[in-house]
């Protein structure tokens, strides 16, 4: 009994619930200590309103006749902390009469709640999936509402039947099934997407995990099955699927008019406006691609134009580079020309200025002629009256001579050499002075001439002073001419290099607009390839269009998930009427 009250909480009570006693175990299970618990009601461990229940009260009144209970109960402890406590309560009789009642009880607080969560981990799998259990060997034993409604069936049609109700006849004469369920029964375990059939026989979608279930030995006992309805998902994927397929064969005349389940009705959407944007984005290019296909064709011949005139152009300014070349050649010659012309006039400058100054000596030189001419006149002015007067003694020597006879004779002689004399110095005097008259007047007009030779040197001087000062602002000019030249034949050959460059730029611009012609004509090309469509609207649920069923909006009566269920290729939006329409 002492080994037992080790391992096992216990507590004693009065019939009417009254607490006589509690062992260690039992107070540390409830959080109290045993003088707290003592002599109170066992009330203090349930809930106030349990308490009051007719259910309590009845719990007691069994008790007190000696009936023995069992069962796992939740109790309040201390501080109102919930235990769960698995627990018998043993009457204990004497002389036919229950002295009291002793329970014996294991604290089971963390199993139940991991049970408790565990449990309600699964009704709530179950309040969200489709749940059927099955045999090892796949016989039904139960499944839940949501599994009966996805599959139309009610429970008492299924319990009993093995899971090949559910499949196709091709799969279940597949090597896959016919290992399915003994895989299942060595304990694998399976999650994927499964195709299934209805009551009605129409196909259903699911996501399922199919959990082999096991006992203490390991063996399986059951199989429980979780699932998900993905139909909807499934049917708006291979709708969309078969859309995107036919997109890749550059069909678009496909638009997805059936709706699809809420969760994926966004997706019908999207891809019927991501349609008719595409379709809108391919005529804009399409148009655009003709316009520019035409403008590249006037590009080319633009450019060709501009290659042309470039290249006339180019010749112009090489012929104009050759003839700027030349100017500037002459220019330098004319500048070098100008300075020698300067250089020669600066000297006939200094030669007219040395010039005016001879000229001056010259008058002063012709004026002391001119003055020793009168001088010498003076002279011979005295000589000729020398003369004169020896002429008149050379007379009067001869009267006397005369009157003297033959003695004067020889004076007379003389006298009259002296008289001959005297008149040859008269006559050469007066030839003298004619030609010192003449010599004079020559004198003047030499002074005069010499005089206007001076004034005109001058006005030479000044002359060549102002041709030398032309003649320098001519020689800077033609310096600064030639420089400018120099600078203008340099920017006309960079502009030829330019323009050469332009041509060659140009001609490759043709050829740029020649490819982008081409490649505008193979984009067109491309884009013809899409079989576009003839709608300008994506009809939705409850148009007008949809309300005219599938025949008239020109696509097959089968769904795609028909039509995938059949082998039957599935078709959309009515390429077939569109074709012809086309």
């Amino acid at each position: 009994m002492r080994a037992f009250e080790r391992t096992q909480a216990i507590i004693s009570f009065k019939t009417d619930g009254t607490i006589l006693d509690a062992n260690e175990n039992f107070c540390k299970a409830v959080g109290y200590s045993r003088d707290e618990i003592i002599g109170k009601s066992h009330r203090m461990f349930v809930k106030p309103d349990d308490a009051q229940s007719a259910e309590y009260t009845a719990f007691w009144k069994r008790l007190g006749s000696g009936e023995f209970d069992r069962g796992q109960y939740k109790r309040i402890g201390k501080n109102g902390r919930e235990i769960w406590l698995e627990a018998s309560y043993n009457p204990v009789i004497r002389g036919g009469r229950v002295i009291k009642v002793v329970k014996i009880a294991t604290d089971i607080t963390d199993s139940k709640r991991e049970s408790l969560e565990s449990k309600g981990k699964l009704d709530a799998l179950s309040r969200a999936q489709a749940v059927i259990e099955f045999t090892p060997d796949g016989k039904i034993l139960t499944a839940n509402k949501n599994f009966l409604d996805t599959l139309g069936y009610s429970l008492d049609e299924i319990v009993g039947k093995h899971h090949q109700i559910f499949c196709e006849a091709d799969y279940l004469a597949s090597k896959e099934y016919a290992d399915f369920w003994p895989r299942l029964a060595r304990g694998e375990f399976f999650n994927d997407e499964f195709k299934r059939l209805r009551k009605d026989g129409s196909s259903v979608y699911i996501q399922a995990t199919y959990n082999p279930i096991m006992d203490d030995e390991g063996k399986v006992f059951k199989v429980v099955k979780f699932a998900t309805d993905v139909s909807g998902r499934v049917t708006a994927l291979q709708q969309i699927g078969a859309g995107l397929e036919r997109l890749s064969d550059n069909n678009i005349r496909i638009t997805i008019d059936e709706p699809f389940v809420d969760e994926f009705e966004h997706l019908r959407h999207d891809f019927n406006e991501s349609l008719a944007k595409f379709q809108g984005t391919l005529e804009e290019v399409l148009s655009q691609t003709s316009m520019l296909t035409e403008k590249s064709g006037d590009m080319s011949s633009s450019a060709s134009g501009i290659a042309h005139r470039s290249e006339q152009q180019a010749a112009a300014l090489e012929e104009t580079s050759a003839a700027l070349e030349q100017i500037t050649v002459t220019v330098r010659q004319s500048a070098e020309r100008t300075a020698e012309a300067h250089r020669l006039v600066t000297e006939a400058n200094t030669v007219a200025a040395n010039s005016v100054q001879v000229v001056t000596a010259t008058v002063d030189a012709i004026g002391r002629i001119e003055s020793a001419s009168k001088e010498i006149t003076s002279i011979i002015s005295v000589i000729d009256e020398i003369a004169f007067q020896t002429n008149l003694l050379a007379l009067n020597a001869g009267v006397e001579a005369a009157r003297a006879g033959e003695a004067g004779k020889g004076f007379a002689v003389v006298a009259q050499e002296v008289r001959e004399l005297a008149q040859r110095s008269a006559s050469a005097a007066k030839q003298i002075s004619g030609l010192i008259a003449n010599s004079s007047a020559e004198v003047k007009e030499g002074v005069r001439l010499v005089g206007e030779t001076g004034q005109a040197l001058k006005h030479i001087e000044e002359y060549v002073k102002s041709i030398n000062a032309n003649i320098e602002s001519i020689s800077v000019g033609a310096r600064e001419q030639s420089t400018s030249l120099n600078e203008i034949n340099a920017a006309v050959n960079s502009l030829d290099q330019m323009t050469q460059q332009n041509a060659g730029m140009v001609s490759s611009m043709g050829a740029i607009a020649e490819s982008v012609s081409a490649a505008a004509s193979e984009l067109e090309t491309l884009v013809k390839r899409f079989k576009l469509n003839r709608r300008k609207w994506i009809r939705e649920p409850g148009s007008e269009a949809s309300k005219l069923g599938p025949e008239a909006r020109g696509y097959g009566k089968k769904t795609i998930y028909q039509n995938r269920a059949s082998g039957v290729a599935p078709q959309i939006g009515g390429e077939k009427d569109h074709r012809s329409a086309a």
